[in-house]
């Protein structure tokens, strides 16, 4: 009951406007009177619980009983003031007492608000201090001397379009204070990390909701730690190392990469799931032969589950590399039935770059690859392809 009193009052002011515009030749002001005084009253005990809420509910009971006991009809108009008036005050009031009405609202999902953004929060609140003045005042006007349809107009349609564009600016202000208060702690660990001899350099961004994080390039001892000790030992001691004695600088989502990205591309590298695939750096035909140059990005995402502690590419996966690869290339399936002369000779590790050599037997239907080096071959097989069906 309670929830439904609150919507119908809700619903009711918003289409006050467009009720008595279409009503007031056929209702009249005691009867508008009777039920805005009805529906409040619903409300009274919830209303009474709040802070400001009872001198609140006497003014509008006020208002209704004036109209009930036989008010002019041009009374009903001033209800979009009246209720303007009394949001002036509530907020005005809270800015003087505290804490501000926006403040308390943005408390209820963020109970430890920084410093910065109290501050903001205190603004807004002046911001609708200001318009709940202004728009009383021009409804009051308008009610006081134009006509019923420019009243309804204003009060139905250009009041709440106004009321719009300062909810779409507000969020769009807070989301860009949201990144500004996450990306201070993560620019000072930036700073700190810019000192550890495994990073080259490191931006701090905002990935979302997975919170703060940094991007890192590693220098040349960083690559050769990431080998001895994997993703996870490489976070623990740059997470450490970033932290410094602020918990709250410890990046939440780490990125590693050869080089940094810009700076206004940083948070959408965060945001971006972990590489699956190899990146295919040139490629060339030598005879019946593909060959593909590929790198192997530092952040490949089975680098953190296949032996995180000692990072290796799969075998399966390069087996599954050499099939999607050689598909739109050489025409052949995506799958094979059998796998012949299997060798790995050496381990695929983050940030190799190496060559791929594809090659298509189309007489015994087989895909040979092989994944290369100057000095020697990686693993390389011959794939039996699935047979071709007839149509």
């Amino acid at each position: 009951m309670r929830k439904l009193s609150e919507l119908a009052l809700v619903l009711a002011g918003v289409l006050y406007p467009f009720i008595v515009y279409f009503g007031s030749e056929h209702v009249s002001a005691p009867v508008f009177g009777l039920i805005l005084g009805g529906l409040w009253l619903v409300r009274a005990p919830a209303l009474l619980r709040r802070p400001g809420g009872g001198w609140m509910l006497g003014i509008t009971l006020a208002y209704c009983a004036v109209l009930a006991l036989g008010g002019e009809e041009h009374l009903v108009r001033w209800y979009p003031s009246l209720i303007c008036a009394l949001l002036f005050a509530a907020f005005a009031l809270s800015l003087k007492y505290g804490p501000p009405i926006i403040e308390r609202i943005a408390r209820v999902t963020e109970p430890d608000l920084p410093p910065v953004a109290v501050a903001y929060v205190r603004k807004v609140t002046w911001v609708w201090v200001i318009f709940f003045a202004a728009n009383g005042i021009a409804s009051g006007v308008l009610a006081a001397w134009a006509s019923l349809s420019w009243w309804t107009f204003y009060n139905g349609i250009l009041a709440y379009a106004v009321m719009g564009v300062l909810f779409v600016g507000e969020w769009v202000f807070r989301q860009r204070l949201r990144r500004r208060i996450n990306q201070a702690p993560m620019n000072a660990a930036a700073r700190r990390l810019g000192s550890h001899p495994w990073v080259a350099g490191a931006a701090g961004g905002y990935a979302g909701k997975q919170g703060p994080g940094m991007v890192v390039a590693l220098s040349p001892a960083g690559r050769i730690a990431l080998l001895r000790h994997g993703r996870a030992g490489l976070v623990n001691e740059l997470g450490q190392h970033a932290a410094g004695d602020d918990p709250l600088s410890t990046p939440l989502v780490w990125r590693f990469a050869d080089a940094l990205p810009e700076a206004a591309n940083v948070d959408a590298t965060l945001q971006a799931p972990l590489p699956a695939n190899a990146s295919v750096i040139d490629e060339w035909k030598d005879g019946d032969t593909y060959v593909l140059r590929i790198a192997l990005p530092l952040d490949l995402a089975c680098f953190a589950e296949h032996f995180p502690e000692a990072p290796v590419l799969p075998g399966v996966m390069q087996i599954g590399w050499a099939l999607d690869l050689a598909a739109p290339r050489l025409g052949t399936p995506r799958t094979c039935r059998a796998i012949d002369q299997l060798k790995f000779q050496r381990l695929l590790r983050p940030g190799d770059t190496v060559e791929l050599a594809l090659r298509h037997d189309t007489v015994r239907r087989r895909l040979h690859f092989v994944y290369r080096d100057a000095e020697a071959p990686y693993s390389s097989a011959y794939l039996q392809l699935e047979q071709a069906r007839d149509d």
